[in-house]
């Protein structure tokens, strides 16, 4: 019996580029195959919580539950976004883990083909899996936002344009009055209409 199946090294996810390679001559204990059963169950149960806590969580508003869009401490800090695509990449890791086992229930060597428990956990698996296909509304989904302090921004552009212009009046009280200056590819003249339009154009990256 020859299949394909790998990892991908980056999402951890099944795929289909390593071959297994089983000799004809290995014996496959029926009794054993109670572990698999178990194993995949524990999963399916598994899978359902946590689809249900990655629900929930994506219905919280970050700003709702912290003011820097993280959570946690005494070392164990995370960050709202870290914490979702955690939830989500766990979910896919177990899922691909289930369709792993119940692929192997349903391998011919075990000769469990009638195996009453091994339909009950396929049906069973579905009913997660479609649970875990829901799609959850792109409204319900919050990302981390840190409130902007509106207040500190006025005066700092404030202090950025009156420093700006007072550079630029010490620049220009050494120049002569016939000293022409190019700027973007035109003739300034005098120096003070460059002054007056550099002061214009902070006023109007402040708005």
């Amino acid at each position: 019996m020859r299949t394909r199946l790998t990892k991908d090294k980056k999402t951890g996810a099944a795929s289909h580029n390593i071959r297994r390679e089983i000799s004809n001559d290995f014996k496959y204990n029926k009794k054993k195959l109670n572990h698999i059963k178990k194993v995949l169950h524990n999963i399916n149960v598994s899978l359902g919580v946590l689809v249900s806590a990655m629900n929930e969580f994506s219905r919280v508003k970050g700003p709702d539950i912290s003011p820097d869009g993280l959570l946690g401490g005494l070392g164990y800090i995370m960050p709202i976004r870290e914490i979702k695509e955690g939830l989500s990449s766990s979910v896919k890791m177990l899922s691909d883990i289930g369709d792993s086992l119940a692929d192997e229930l349903t391998n011919p060597r075990w000769n469990a083909k009638d195996d009453k428990d091994i339909k009950d956990l396929l049906k069973e698996k579905e009913k997660v899996e479609e649970k875990v296909n829901e799609e959850i509304s792109p409204d319900d989904i919050a990302t981390p936002e840190i409130p902007e302090e509106e207040d500190s921004e006025e005066p700092l552009m404030e202090e950025t344009i009156k420093e700006a212009s007072a550079k630029l009046s010490d620049f220009v009280e050494d120049i002569t009055p016939d000293e022409e200056y190019a700027v973007t590819g035109s003739v300034i003249k005098p120096i003070d209409h460059f002054v007056e339009a550099v002061k214009a154009s902070l006023i109007r990256y402040r708005k």
